[in-house]
């Protein structure tokens, strides 16, 4: 039987949904819904934040929602209906905009469901249109699904707006199964590389991109790519293999879904993100993936981990 449980973390609350097996999540709902530990068989695979300190500080953006757009904007600028919209540069490496604003946006807890075979999850935010950036209303809603050694990941995005509004989706998981990435075997599915200037943003150009098309050890090889999936006719898979098991991160495909991939291996070396969008980087500007989302209408899909 799954188990729902609460307790205090910092200023917040932590929930915990869990089986007997030792398969469970934690996600704390009121920061932005960040999931801070998620473990199968009792041996956690996320490099997730241990404090409400590390949380709030938010340092490497760990597990992080990513909406209205995910990874860059270029000068954090982007036009809408011949408007232009300023979002504050808070990458000061590459003088850009990332992740959007939903790092630490307040959701709600919609419902929480345990049976014997799985336990779920929800939670919501509803935007009054009060960001300058971003004046639109709208609703996001995200459910965790724990099954056995599997948790999936499901979002959705309504415009509650007046207008169609522009959008992308994402998530910004980091992932940990060895002490270090080097000792990480990698396998990307059918990709293309996004080739990227100085700035980290896409040129136009997607190159061929077949360096894990085995499962190969990442060694020394340093990541911090976009990746745009070739065949959409199936669930997109990449994969991550150590001493400890197998991980399978896989995304739904297919139109407006989830077509793009970032990989990134950070300086520390102590884990990896692999990272689900449903566009390009700098989609509200180059309008590759991006989806203009008609009044009343829902952006949807799910993605999730497999351990094995």
């Amino acid at each position: 039987m799954h188990k729902h449980s609460v307790e205090p973390f910092g200023k917040f609350e932590k929930h915990t949904i869990g089986n007997e097996q030792g398969d469970s999540f934690s996600v704390v709902p009121q920061f932005g819904a960040n999931l801070l530990d998620l473990k199968f068989n009792h041996k956690s695979v996320l490099d997730g934040y241990q404090t409400p300190e590390e949380l709030t500080e938010g340092k490497w953006s760990k597990n992080i929602v990513l909406f209205p757009y995910p990874n860059r904007l270029t000068d954090g600028k982007y036009t809408h209906l011949g408007k232009s919209y300023q979002f504050d540069i808070n990458n000061a490496a590459t003088k850009n905009a990332i992740h959007g604003f939903s790092k630490d946006v307040e959701m709600s807890i919609l419902k929480v469901k345990t049976t014997a075979s799985k336990g779920s999850l929800t939670c919501e935010y509803k935007h009054d249109g009060s960001h300058e950036a971003y004046p639109f209303k709208f609703t996001f809603q995200i459910t965790f699904i724990l099954r056995g050694s599997e948790l999936t990941v499901e979002m959705e995005f309504r415009n509650d707006d007046s207008m169609p509004i522009p959008v992308g989706l994402g998530w910004h998981p980091y992932f940990k199964i060895a002490e270090k990435s080097d000792n990480v075997s990698l396998q990307m599915i059918d990709c293309q590389l996004i080739a990227i200037d100085d700035r980290m943003l896409p040129t136009g150009e997607k190159k061929d991109f077949t360096d894990f098309n085995t499962l190969k050890k990442i060694g020394s090889a340093t990541l911090d790519n976009g990746f745009y999936i070739t065949n959409q006719e199936r669930q997109a898979e990449v994969i991550l293999s150590s001493e400890q098991g197998t991980l399978t991160c896989w995304q739904e495909t297919g139109a407006a879904k989830w077509n793009f991939v970032q990989v990134f291996t950070p300086p520390h070396r102590q884990s990896i993100a692999v990272e689900p969008m449903t566009c390009n980087i700098d989609a509200f500007n180059n309008k590759d993936g991006l989806i203009l989302l008609t009044p009343k209408a829902t952006l949807d899909g799910k993605f999730g981990v497999r351990f094995s």
